[in-house]
């Protein structure tokens, strides 16, 4: 399932609108930047951010701490207060850890695979006990605790144990003409599972989540899926950013000679050069984007990152997908699935195999705590606007202002947060381990049109811990040094 080495995936799919913040208006210039005109932006509710944050779990996996001391697994997902978990499988006591969760308020994203036994339609060849997709989200497992299907988990990396049953496999898998050739089968199986979903009330509201794609493909060979926008509610990415950006032009930044080739910052693949944009969106016209897989590992293997670089990077990777628009961002995963500290595969986690915590899953808590909205109204009230301009007087060397990135989020009460961080990269990634790169703070005022009564300042350490403090408003503007790590202005009007 999600199980397969990530070293050879660096992007999958997506496609969506860039969020206008104040930040996407700075000018680029050396110095000093002059005050400009307040920007009114419109906040989004503060909820809408904490309900796109969702981790990666293997329940069936037995031989890991999802099997073995699932008590502290579900405690410690609980205090993390993440909404959302990917998992998928039939078993009997897998379902009662989905249903058991759900009652705790963590709702399942759930991966179909044919090779588990779920497929929407009789007439797709199965390895198990046969459920149709439908009736199992029904009766089964429960449209209380199912929020939203995945087709299939990279289709395209892993369909050749899909022709187990018969004929050439070899042959099967490479021939276009072949009735069991992925494409077709995944734009099939797509299809009806759509069909199977929605044309049972039971079912219509769940959403269906395009399937992931494994390779990497390019500009001259992109996503082969077709289109696929009428037959999904989302598409679907899995956009791994340790692996860096070839495809743009390079520039010296940062200390680095080929910045987007040799970083691994968190929006490489989103942003400034948006691969995954350009090269996989075409099968999900303008349907929303989900990043059901994405994240790094803790090794000092190649492309690996430290726990420090990690803590910096997973917060910020979360607010990076959810301003460019990516409604439910997966990190994989929750905890590292065995002690081997020089296996990529097994320390992707935000938990280290003993379940401590790393520092990205305290940053991460802080992070969901800060944000969390308890209003009972918190899913429904609409926003209003906060009239600002973020000044940045950037170091020597740093003068890509645009790299200083916000989010504007309110809750019910009027609250704003305005989450900063400087979306930069510290690890050069041309060496392993990777050498560590500790870039300056970015000294910004905000200035602020909108009358606000007072404000206090949030900033996170190193191991992920959050200090608030009062901050005063001279002149309506708040100084602010916004670092590598996220910092939160909370504006009360």
């Amino acid at each position: 399932m999600q199980s397969q080495n990530k070293l050879n995936k660096l992007i999958k799919l997506a496609l969506v609108a860039t969020t206008l913040t104040a930040s996407n208006i700075l000018p680029i210039i050396a110095g000093a930047i002059p005050s400009a005109q307040a920007v009114s932006v419109t906040a989004k509710r503060a909820d809408s951010f904490t309900d796109s944050v969702c981790v990666n779990t293997h329940f069936g996996y037995g031989d890991t701490p999802y099997g073995s001391q699932y008590n502290t697994v579900k405690q410690k997902l609980v205090e993390l207060g993440v909404g959302h978990i990917r998992d998928g499988g039939t078993q009997s006591y897998v379902i009662d850890r989905f249903k058991d969760l759900a009652a705790a308020g963590i709702k399942t994203t759930y991966i179909m695979s044919p090779t588990a036994g779920v497929a929407p339609d009789s007439s797709y060849w199965v390895n198990g006990t046969y459920y149709q997709i439908n009736d199992l989200i029904k009766n089964k497992i429960g449209t209380n605790v199912v929020d939203a299907v995945e087709i299939a988990n990279e289709i395209d990396f892993n369909y050749g144990q899909y022709y187990w049953h018969k004929g050439d496999t070899a042959k099967l898998n490479n021939n276009s003409a072949s009735p069991l050739y992925w494409v077709s089968y995944i734009r099939s199986l797509t299809k009806d599972t759509w069909n199977a979903l929605k044309s049972d009330p039971a079912t219509a509201g769940i959403t269906v989540i395009a399937p992931s794609l494994g390779r990497t493909y390019n500009y001259g060979n992109k996503s082969p899926l077709g289109d696929l926008s009428s037959v999904v509610d989302w598409g679907n990415v899995h956009s791994y950013p340790f692996g860096g950006n070839p495809f743009n032009n390079p520039f010296a930044y940062n200390t680095l000679a080929k910045y987007y080739y040799d970083g691994n910052f968190p929006s490489v693949n989103i942003d400034e050069n948006p691969y995954i944009f350009d090269v996989y969106g075409g099968p999900f016209g303008s349907k929303p984007i989900a990043a059901t897989e994405t994240g790094y590992y803790t090794t000092s293997t190649a492309r690996g990152v430290s726990e420090t670089v990690h803590g910096k990077y997973m917060p910020r990777l979360f607010l990076e997908y959810f301003r460019k628009g990516i409604v439910r961002t997966c990190s994989y995963e929750f905890l590292n699935e065995w002690n081997q500290p020089s296996n990529s595969e097994a320390n992707f986690g935000l938990l280290r195999n003993d379940l401590t915590p790393k520092p990205a899953y305290t940053a991460l808590k802080n992070l969901l705590g800060s944000l969390k909205d308890p209003a009972t109204n918190a899913k429904t009230f609409t926003p209003t606007a906060l009239d600002y301009t973020l000044t940045v007087t950037p170091p020597t060397g740093y003068n890509r202002t645009q790299y200083v990135h916000s989010t504007l989020l309110q809750k019910a009460t009027g609250t704003f947060y305005l989450v900063l961080w400087h979306e930069i990269s510290n690890n050069d990634i041309t060496v392993t381990p990777a050498r560590t790169i500790t870039p300056p703070a970015m000294p910004t005022k905000v200035t602020l049109t909108t009358p606000i009564r007072s404000a206090t300042l949030s900033t996170w350490d190193d191991a992920g811990n959050r200090t608030e403090s009062s901050v005063a408003i001279s002149n309506k503007t708040v100084s602010v040094n916004v670092t590598d790590k996220v910092t939160i202005l909370k504006l009360t009007p």
